[in-house]
């Protein structure tokens, strides 16, 4: 069958998820064409005078100019054509679910929000302005750079001698493998390293800068022959706001270190997700705590020795999706992009080893975050105080920070002299150990009091100290 390039992308994020859609129906959506031809992404040499990677939007032409190999990416033509008799169709579906089909989700607003997506990607000179800023940040001379092993994350650089326009965009042409080149395509277990340095860099971009390569599927995240993975297309690239990032490691958090699901559905009002009229109204609070509950025992399965759980990301966005008609969630388009690329990372992940967890990658990166708070949150620091909260006494302990501490050293294979050295680096970190510290102290000194009033022989404090009669 053929589609047009808009149905195309549809296709392309539900193909990824096969868990979500099923197996059946992923491998037909592979069995779509583009009008005018596809090859999913993939470059090559291609044909003599031919395209060396075609997806739903453009070209890639591989070229040589001033005696550099290039990649000159090129707009199809009069695909914005195609593209808006698309969009006029899918609206149109849209309202009719909407007015006729008994569903309360805002169905027009979100083939608003897709349509515009669209339309940014057809334009080459944001995607030279999103190449430029990815490379400031994650290429060879980025400032997160040495955040990962070398050779670490390479990025195309951009050739604009030749200019920029809204059809086309050169740059320099980047030789490597796709990772999903095994069968349906698969991953090779060989090439798991190559997809954990993408998760790695994916956390960093979601959790630390906020810039976010939104489409990190097979063909457009290359393995380097040496050993170093590039990043492909920056057509779309999203802003993750600074407290929505923020919300997030304090989510992880909540929901895996105390399971507390009151508080994880308090965040989602702090994560822009739920208009103030549900989080204003106790009993739809209540139920969202219920129903956050629900989501995470279908989908989480908690060791009986306590750990990380394990869990299909992709199930887990869809549990989540679920609730969105009941309690008018709204999902911006950072979050539905953010969620795509670390769905489609794990699947890679998935391909090559079936007992990958991404919650074993994502909670001790998460709980590192908070406990330096290297930002200052206001939000963080709230809830890293509320965990190593003793539920008994009410206040900090010692204990709950150093189970922190355990969990973070277990699952990267750092020592928790490190962690902990790492978490004292900073203002908020060294603040948080003061405050257990003083905490322990006074609850020491309370006891230290309680037990020599029951001797009758009470201490009393002069000129600054403690003395005894």
């Amino acid at each position: 069958m053929v589609i047009g390039p808009t149905f195309c992308e549809i296709r392309a994020g539900a193909r990824v998820a096969a868990d979500v859609v099923g197996a059946e129906a992923s491998r037909e959506l592979s069995t779509l064409n583009l009008r005018g031809g596809e090859s999913g992404g993939a470059r090559g040499a291609g044909p003599a005078g031919g395209a060396a990677a075609a997806a739903s939007l453009a070209q890639v032409y591989r070229a040589t100019l001033d005696g550099e190999t290039v990649a000159i990416k090129v707009r199809r033509p009069g695909i914005e054509d195609v593209v808006d008799a698309d969009y006029a169709l899918l609206r149109l579906g849209a309202w009719l679910v909407e007015r006729v089909g008994g569903v309360r989700a805002r169905a027009v607003d979100a083939v608003d929000e897709f349509a515009s997506r669209l339309y940014e990607e057809m334009d080459f000179r944001r995607e030279a302005s999103n190449l430029k800023k990815f490379d400031a940040l994650y290429g060879e001379r980025g400032s997160k750079a040495k955040s990962f092993p070398k050779p670490g994350i390479k990025v195309p650089r951009l050739i604009d001698k030749y200019g920029v326009g809204r059809r086309v965009i050169v740059t320099e042409w980047i030789e490597g493998e796709k990772l999903t080149g095994g069968a349906n395509r698969a991953v090779s277990s060989d090439d798991l390293p190559y997809v954990k340095l993408g998760i790695a860099c994916t956390l960093s971009q979601l959790i630390e800068t906020g810039v976010m390569h939104a489409d990190p599927h097979g063909g457009n995240v290359l393995k380097l022959p040496n050993g170093g993975l590039a990043y492909l297309d920056f057509g779309l690239v999203s802003e993750v706001p600074q407290q929505v990032r923020d919300g997030l490691v304090a989510a992880v958090a909540l929901l895996i270190f105390s399971r507390d699901y009151a508080a994880v559905g308090r965040l989602f009002g702090e994560l822009m997700l739920i208009p103030p009229e549900v989080i204003e109204d106790e009993t739809e609070m209540r139920e969202l705590e219920r129903a956050l509950e629900e989501a995470a025992n279908a989908t989480l399965k908690f060791p009986e020795d306590g750990g990380v759980p394990d869990v299909r990301f992709d199930q887990l966005l869809f549990a989540l999706f679920a609730l969105v008609p009941r309690f008018k969630f709204v999902l911006p388009p950072y979050f539905l992009n953010n969620a795509r690329a670390l769905g489609t990372l794990e699947g890679m992940a998935k391909s090559a080893d079936p007992n990958f967890n991404i919650l074993a990658v994502v909670y001790p990166y998460a709980m590192a975050r908070a406990l330096a708070n290297p930002d200052r949150s206001p939000v963080i620091r709230r809830v890293i105080r509320q965990l190593a909260t003793d539920n008994d006494t009410g206040s900090l302990s010692m204990k709950k920070l150093f189970a922190m501490l355990s969990d973070v050293s277990a699952f990267t294979g750092t020592s928790k002299f490190r962690v902990s050295l790492d978490a004292l680096k900073s203002t908020e970190g060294r603040s948080l150990v003061a405050d257990v510290l003083k905490s322990e102290l006074a609850r020491a000194l309370t006891a230290c009091v309680a037990f020599f009033r029951r001797r009758g022989n009470p201490p009393t404090i002069q000129n600054g100290g403690v003395s005894f009669a």
